[in-house]
């Protein structure tokens, strides 16, 4: 793909009501923010501007571009205003219609003695976040799993009388258990603003074998949905069109708790894929404990904190 489809592959992306700047696309076509003269160069003879739509491409300040192309920055503003963009004097309200471009606010929690690795797709926005750990979401049913697989009680980790989860609690039961943490992307772009995997645009995977390598013990790798099982299966044959690990990778994402046999930093992995524990997943929180308990079945003795 040249610089110029990737760039009008990134603008397509820009769903109305949103604007990127020209160094977010650049970012969403895979080049550094530095590149956002390049980028303004590309659409500049973009002649699709339905499936390429331009005119939702601002500078980093929120000013209209200069030499838009369909008749000049008042026409730009415009055409913004038709679609529910909201101004502040001259200037888009970034803040508001934007894009989102995030590093990953978390670093990978990994013990030594870690023997599972859960992978996620990315967190949700901070407003969001109950507690500063992984799955932070207060409606996120993957700590009330855990509760009801090894306590039978899925209240265990929360906090009473809060809508928020119990960290340090938390924290001591992955230690105790070896249990690590990341998600299949390092930076993200959020098509829409919230915590939907559908509008996840995913600009940096994760590090696997970085993370593999502090992890020695680690023979079982777990993608907690569908959007992260995708991204685990395309850093796998990345890793293998680089030379970087054995051909085992299967051609396709296993169902929903099933799991593939892989190579993975020299490792036989057993790699599960397991239903998301979103309420958005049509599952109950009965079955989706159930399907969770198989990675433990070896492993009976729960230590009960």
């Amino acid at each position: 793909m040249t610089f110029k489809e990737a760039v009008y592959k990134a603008v397509g992306l820009i769903p109305e009501g949103r604007v990127a700047t020209y160094g977010q696309v650049a970012q969403m076509a895979g080049w550094p923010a530095g590149a956002s003269r390049a980028v303004g160069n590309a659409i500049h003879t973009n002649t699709d501007p339905v499936k390429v739509p331009c005119h939702r491409v601002v500078c980093a300040d929120g000013s209209m571009g200069s030499n838009f192309g369909r008749g000049g920055p008042d026409v730009q503003r415009q055409i913004l205003e038709s679609e529910g963009i909201v101004f502040k004097g001259d200037k888009v309200d970034l803040e508001r219609c934007g894009m989102m471009i995030e590093e990953h606010p978390l670093q990978p929690f990994l013990p030594r003695n870690a023997r599972i690795l859960f992978l996620g797709s990315f967190p949700p926005p901070q407003t969001r976040w109950s507690m500063r750990f992984f799955y932070p979401n207060w409606i996120n049913d993957f700590w009330r799993i855990q509760g009801l697989i090894h306590f039978d009680d899925p209240h265990r980790f929360e906090v009473q009388g809060a809508k928020r989860f119990d960290r340090s609690r938390i924290m001591e039961f992955c230690n105790s258990q070896g249990l690590a943490f990341y998600d299949t992307a390092s930076k993200v772009c959020r098509l829409k603003g919230n915590a939907s995997d559908e509008f996840l645009l995913i600009l940096e995977p994760a590090d696997i074998p970085c993370i593999m390598e502090q992890i020695p013990l680690c023979r079982t790798v777990v993608t907690t949905g569908g959007k992260s099982s995708e991204e685990f299966l395309n850093i796998l044959h990345s890793l293998e069109s680089a030379g970087q690990t054995d051909t085992s990778a299967p051609e396709s994402v296993p169902q929903p708790g099933a799991k593939a046999n892989i190579i993975l930093s020299d490792r036989q992995i057993d790699w599960w894929r397991m239903p998301s524990t979103s309420r958005a997943y049509p599952m109950s929180l009965q079955r989706k404990a159930d399907a969770y308990r198989r990675l433990f079945s070896d492993r009976p003795n729960c230590l009960r904190l």
